[in-house]
C-alpha cells in the first residue's frame, strides 16, 4: 500500500513537471511554430506568447514571410493543440487569427485571381478574422472549416496539399459588390448575376500540380 501510493505521488510529479515546466511551454511553442511553417509553407514569427496547459497558445503580432517577403500578419492568434490525436500519429491544431492582413505572394495571387471579375488590385486583403483547423498526418496537410471575414472579402472550404505538392482545394469566395467597378457586365456575368445582399459569390477551386492545375 505504501509503494502504491509513492508510486502515484511520484507520478503526479511527472505529470506536473511535463504540463506546467517552463521548458515544457517553450517546447510547446517551438514545436507549434515548426508545424503551422510546415502546413503554411512559410516562415513564421510570434510577437508576445502566453501558454495555458497542457496545449493552448494565445500570440500577439505575428509575422509570416514567404518568398517574396512579409505575407501574412495577425494582431492576435489562439492556437489550441488536440493531444489526443497523437496516439493516431496526427497533429491537430485550431486556429483562429484574428485582424489578419495578406500582402506579398498572397496579395498578389489574389489580385491575379480577381482581376477577371472586375475587382481592382489591392494593396493588401484584410480580414478581421481567419479560422480553420490544421491536420498533418502521414504527409498530408490539410486545413478543414477554413473562414475568413472582412468589410471587403469572405470566403469558407477546405484544402489539402499532398506529400509529392500537389494541391486540392475548394472555396466560396465573396466579394462585396462596392469593389466591383459599376458598367463591367462582362465581370457581372463571370460573378453570376447581380450581387445577393450585398455580395457577389464565385467558387474556386484546382486539383493537382498548382503549377499545371487540372481544374
Amino acid at each position: 500500500m505504501r509503494h502504491r501510493l509513492l508510486y502515484l505521488i511520484i507520478l503526479v510529479a511527472i505529470l506536473f513537471v511535463i504540463f506546467y515546466s517552463p521548458l515544457t511551454s517553450y517546447l510547446l511553442k517551438d514545436f507549434i511554430t515548426f508545424k503551422l511553417e510546415k502546413a503554411l509553407d512559410m516562415d513564421i514569427v510570434f510577437g508576445t506568447v502566453r501558454v495555458k496547459m497542457p496545449a493552448q497558445l494565445t500570440i500577439s503580432d505575428i509575422k509570416a514571410m514567404d518568398k517574396n517577403g512579409l505575407a501574412l500578419t495577425s494582431e492576435r492568434a489562439y492556437l489550441r493543440l488536440d493531444p489526443a490525436k497523437f496516439f493516431r500519429a496526427q497533429f491537430v491544431l485550431n486556429c483562429d487569427f484574428q485582424n489578419v492582413v495578406l500582402k506579398s505572394g498572397l496579395k498578389d495571387s489574389l489580385n491575379k485571381l480577381l482581376k477577371p471579375f472586375g475587382v481592382p488590385s489591392q494593396n493588401n486583403y484584410k480580414f478581421d478574422g481567419i479560422t480553420g483547423v490544421i491536420t498533418v498526418s502521414k504527409g498530408l496537410i490539410s486545413i478543414t472549416d477554413l473562414k475568413g471575414a472582412g468589410q471587403d472579402f469572405r470566403f469558407s472550404g477546405n484544402f489539402t496539399r499532398f506529400q509529392d505538392k500537389k494541391i486540392d482545394y475548394e472555396l466560396d469566395f465573396g466579394i462585396n459588390n462596392r469593389l466591383v467597378a459599376a458598367g463591367q457586365e462582362p465581370a457581372k456575368t463571370l460573378l453570376g448575376g447581380e450581387a445577393k445582399d450585398g455580395w457577389y459569390s464565385i467558387k474556386l477551386s484546382l486539383k493537382g500540380d498548382p503549377h499545371k492545375p487540372s481544374s
